[in-house]
């Protein structure tokens, strides 16, 4: 008697979990469903799950997964169009600093911003280079000209454009006069030679020696 209940038992509990896998349901091209009412209040299902694994999906995981996929992706795309656009607004000097010795007829000028160069052509401090020649200098600050003048001798530049003159004769510069750090850059050869003065460059020593009649 005591086998035959055991038994009993057994099958009892079988078809109960048997039941609960197979509750009634139709199931979707993925091969779950969502739980309908009855079957929740019966407790053999709670949520989206699948019947040919048994194992249940929450809907709120999925939403979630998505969401945070997308709001990976977004940041991704926006630190890349922020990359993009530091590379885009990266400020470039255009010209390089270097250290030389200018030497007016004999004399060593001290420069007080350091010569650069640019387009292979040596810019100096404009007021150290006339000063040292004995030119005297107008600056318009409307136009931006510079107007040197030395005896019977004028020369215009004009900051930022190749453009010169002397005595009204247009002339084309090597390097636009350029400022920096609130000092007005002229090519140095131009400067000097616009006076009749001659030019020597010793890139060795990196020195300018300059000779004026």
């Amino acid at each position: 008697m005591k086998k035959i209940l055991a038994l009993v038992v057994s099958l009892t509990l079988l078809l109960s979990a048997q039941t609960a896998l197979a509750h009634p349901g139709r199931t979707d091209a993925n091969g779950g469903h969502n739980c309908s009412e009855k079957s929740k209040q019966k407790g053999l299902c709670s949520g989206y799950h699948y019947h040919n694994s048994g194992t249940t999906t929450n809907s709120s995981s999925k939403s979630k997964s998505t969401t945070t996929k997308s709001s990976t992706s977004t940041n991704k795309s926006s630190s890349s169009k922020s990359n993009a656009g530091s590379k885009n607004t990266v400020p470039k000097k255009g010209y390089t600093t270097v250290d030389i010795t200018l030497i007016v007829n004999g004399n060593i000028v001290p420069l007080d911003q350091k010569a650069v160069i640019v387009n292979g052509t040596v810019l100096i401090p404009l007021k150290n280079m006339f000063d040292a020649l004995g030119a005297t200098m107008q600056w318009d600050q409307n136009t931006k000209k510079i107007t040197a003048t030395k005896g019977d001798t004028t020369v215009e530049l004009t900051v930022d454009s190749t453009s010169a003159k002397k005595h009204n004769e247009e002339l084309t510069l090597q390097a636009k006069p350029i400022v920096i750090n609130g000092y007005t850059m002229v090519p140095a050869r131009f400067a000097a030679e616009s006076f009749d003065a001659s030019v020597e460059w010793d890139s060795s020593s990196s020195t300018i020696t300059i000779t004026a009649p």
